[in-house]
């Protein structure tokens, strides 16, 4: 028993849990180097720190307690992504869809932060591509194929077509009154169609009356802009153009003599 138990841990279904948390300490481990790198120009983020037991011990930040404290909390959270896969669907397209869950997940949005946008997505397309790499290491012998889906379809039993109908007809009303049904639903229809009796009052709300008390004053003050404005404007324009032509001065008539001829008096002098 103990050797069999052995052999199925050991199973294609374990292969590929450890496949997916060796894929996720790889992302951990690009991500933080990345972002290391970026904080410091002088300082590189050492290789070794591909797992995230490395990386909790690791203190080298320069005397910066705030980014030491940024990359121990995201290596805690990243550390939780292993828990996605393992529990429930466990194919090749849970695999892929959980880790690219990863790329999308508001602490690793979060932590990247810090990058310029052309770094940033230069570290997600890398990142997708060790995805794809740890796709293709997935063992999908496992995995339910499209035949064994349709068999699974056939094997459930075709609803039973009678059942409906027996349980309408068993609910159904023993004794059922279609004339009464009939007169009430001639008698209702009548009534929505028939006219209001001429002997019934319009009841009018305020709503009526106040729109009738704004139509009579709108008409009342377009009365009083016609009779009154209108002619008074009109009067003062026509005495102020009466006043501009009066103030117009006459127009200097021209003189046609031509000027005297004064060539014997200097001729004399």
């Amino acid at each position: 028993m103990p050797a069999m138990l052995l052999a199925q841990a050991k199973g294609p279904a374990a292969a590929n849990k450890q496949l997916f948390d060796r894929t996720v300490d790889e992302l951990n481990f690009r991500t933080m180097e990345t972002v290391y790198d970026k904080s410091f120009t002088r300082r590189k983020f050492p290789v070794t720190l591909r797992t995230a037991k490395a990386r909790r011990e690791f203190t080298d930040f320069n005397g910066r307690d705030d980014l030491q404290k940024l990359f121990q909390n995201y290596n805690g959270v990243s550390e939780r992504y292993k828990a996605r896969f393992g529990k429930g669907r466990t194919d090749l397209v849970e695999f892929e869809k959980q880790l690219n869950a990863t790329l999308v997940d508001k602490n690793f949005e979060f932590f990247i932060r810090v990058l310029p946008r052309d770094e940033r997505v230069a570290l997600i397309r890398s990142l997708q591509r060790i995805i794809r790499q740890g796709a293709a290491q997935f063992n999908a012998s496992e995995d339910p194929v499209a035949e064994d889906l349709a068999a699974d379809g056939a094997a459930v039993p075709p609803a039973d077509v009678d059942a409906p109908a027996a349980t309408a007809a068993a609910t159904e009303d023993p004794s059922p009154q279609p004339e009464a049904s009939l007169t009430t639903t001639t008698v209702t229809s009548s009534n929505r169609l028939s006219p209001r009796s001429l002997d019934v009052p319009v009841r009018h709300d305020w709503v009526d009356y106040l729109t009738l008390l704004l139509a009579g004053t709108s008409t009342l003050l377009l009365l009083f802009l016609i009779t009154s404005v209108l002619p008074d404007l009109r009067a003062r324009l026509d005495g102020l153009a009466d006043e501009l032509d009066n103030q117009q001065p006459a127009p200097r008539p021209r003189s046609r003599a031509l000027p005297e001829d004064r060539y014997e008096d200097d001729e004399a002098n």
